[in-house]
């Protein structure tokens, strides 16, 4: 194909947001929420092709800090890959991760695919790793009355933003904003507890005698054995994380996981046994 002029955004541009989420309405949902909410910062990069005033093809990547065993790293999270239905197989998605290789050659990826577009990647050099599922068996039988949280209420930003508790063995350090996009994206809405003693927002739900515990955000340093004690659920006999949990005093398992195929490029060490932060996928 001919070179294609790639276009580029960075910041809280609201026209190109509104011909952004034009195209990305119509292949994944509706965008506007979290642009209304003004998060799109310098970490979030979108690049995309356009033709007659409109982006027809888009892939965006947000710029990581990644604490990987104790260490940080730099490292791009690639989502919103879209290009419009009536545009495809013109190489466009091919032309933009080209382009974005190139200009990150030396930093690593990662991303999470659709079944459906499992061979797309490989062909970039992105090879598919296996994420595991941490588990805790332990029984939790507190009759205590939760205390829920509006998905809307303005203390939730405080917890996500202002959060103390990484795990040292795999975490993301400043996806605070891609943490609001799940948050009120709406999914878990019926999931949102403090626990005011503790300082603490947890995003959980339970099924039957499992509970999945999505994020845990907390203020202070808190151990898992005084968490526990604090949590508003019962007839529970496992935990579930959608982390990998940074308490020093649990020990987990780490079982076989179902989730989204996930795809790396770029790493120079293995990941052995994981799970990325769910609330921080693109």
């Amino acid at each position: 194909m001919n070179k294609v002029q790639i276009e580029f955004c960075n910041g809280n541009d609201k026209d190109y947001q509104r011909k952004l989420n034009h195209l990305l309405k119509d292949v994944f949902f509706d965008f506007a929420f979290w642009y209304d909410l003004d998060l799109w910062d310098e970490n979030y990069e979108s690049y995309s092709i356009m033709k007659k005033d409109a982006i027809i093809s888009n892939i965006c990547v947000y710029k990581t800090k990644v604490m990987f065993k104790g260490q940080r790293h730099l490292a791009l999270s690639l989502g919103a890959v879209a290009t419009k239905d009536t545009c495809r197989g013109q190489g466009l998605s091919r032309a933009l991760m080209e382009h974005i290789m190139a200009k990150y050659d030396r930093v690593p990826m990662y991303l999470f695919a659709d079944d459906e577009v499992l061979g797309f990647y490989p062909k970039f050099g992105f090879e598919r790793v296996y994420e595991k599922q941490p588990v805790a068996y332990c029984a939790i039988n507190n009759h205590i009355q939760p205390t829920r949280l509006r998905y809307d209420d303005p203390k939730i930003w405080h917890y996500i933003y202002d959060r103390i508790n990484f795990s040292q063995q795999l975490d993301c350090l400043n996806t605070a904003c891609i943490n609001i996009f799940h948050i009120r994206l709406g999914y878990l809405k019926e999931c949102l507890y403090e626990i005011p003693t503790l300082n603490t927002l947890v995003i959980a739900r339970q099924e039957g005698t499992i509970l999945k515990l999505n994020g845990v955000f907390s203020l202070d340093d808190i151990s898992f054995s005084d968490f526990v004690l604090h949590l508003p659920f019962s007839n529970v006999e496992q935990i579930e994380f959608g982390f990998m949990p940074p308490w020093s005093d649990l020990e987990v398992v780490m079982e076989k996981g179902d989730g989204a195929p996930c795809f790396v490029r770029g790493l120079t060490c293995s990941l052995d046994d994981f799970k990325f932060p769910e609330l921080s996928m693109t």
